[in-house]
């Protein structure tokens, strides 16, 4: 064999054997354990998506991609701080846990389920990823998804704040002028009667802008003190309460004046959303003061004296 020849049979083998190493680092990559549970967290968050948008309401659908993104987006930022250990006991409950929810999701799944599912899968997702001591180094994440619906299920089963609403409501009908009389949960106005029933009491429009507020609080690296971090969540509430109450409101006089066209477009239309948005926009209003409020400013550099 002549000299080329050898050369070139030299460099095809090296040829052939990086070919071999790159297949076996990505085999090897394809069977890590990260990459397998990206997989089953993409797909997880797919089938509850999927679920969202055949059957959830449009602000729900908007909140629900918007929470998974957030809770993503965190444990993407410090992969390389995670630990990716479990053990038998807690891989089997998350993949029992994992595997109820995906059977349920199988079928006939009501708003409810779909409310909580975040949550629920996010543990089951912790567990079989780093156990039950890996748990609390997905506390941001977890905490997270418990407020993107968690706290609307207590509400409504726990408490029934259609009277508060209605009440409130009230007052703000009659201090705008406007003659009302309230019994109940029925605001009776001179054209009409209006009923504030629990898919009206605002519940859930308070719920998600405080699970907003937990996930400014979570994104924005603030140097704040607790009680001054608290203050978001609370005024959250306040501002889902008002706002709701203002629809309710509004809604009122609509069906005094027999405005029902513009009733069921501000009831269950496309004018319900503008309510949300405008609830929103208030939120992030209150984030933006907040910063300048409690985030201290670095101080310029004096111009020196040329």
């Amino acid at each position: 064999m002549s000299r080329y020849s050898k050369h070139e049979h030299g460099k095809s083998t090296k040829l052939i054997e990086s070919m071999k190493q790159q297949a076996f680092v990505k085999r090897s990559y394809l069977t890590a354990p990260p990459f397998l549970l990206l997989v089953l967290g993409v797909a997880v968050m797919a089938i509850h998506l999927t679920l969202i948008f055949k059957i959830g309401s449009s602000d729900r659908q908007i909140t629900s991609a918007l929470f998974w993104a957030t809770a993503a987006y965190l444990i993407w930022e410090r992969q390389d701080k995670l630990t990716f250990q479990t053990g038998l006991v807690a891989s089997i409950l998350g993949a029992l846990l994992l595997s109820l929810l995906l059977l349920k999701s199988s079928g006939y799944s009501e708003e409810s389920f779909l409310i909580g599912y975040p949550f629920l899968a996010g543990i089951a997702l912790a567990l079989i990823a780093s156990g039950f001591r890996g748990l609390r180094a997905y506390w941001r994440e977890l905490t997270l998804l418990f407020f993107s619906g968690i706290p609307e299920i207590l509400l409504t089963k726990l408490t029934n704040i259609a009277p508060l609403t209605a009440q409130f409501a009230s007052s703000m009908l009659w201090y705008s002028g406007i003659a009302v009389t309230r019994k109940g949960v029925y605001l009776q106005l001179s054209g009409g009667s209006v009923e504030v029933n629990s898919g009206c009491s605002g519940a859930v429009s308070t719920t998600q802008l405080l699970g907003m507020s937990v996930l400014f609080l979570m994104l924005l690296p603030l140097p704040w003190k607790w009680y001054q971090k608290l203050i978001l969540p609370v005024a959250a509430v306040v501002i889902g309460f008002i706002v709701n109450a203002m629809r309710v409101s509004l809604m009122a006089i609509l069906v005094a004046q027999k405005q029902m066209a513009a009733f069921d477009y501000w009831h269950a239309g496309s004018g319900s959303l503008i309510f949300s948005v405008i609830g929103t926009c208030l939120l992030v209003f209150l984030v933006w003061l907040l910063i300048k409020l409690f985030t201290p400013q670095l101080a310029e550099p004096e111009e020196s004296e040329s």
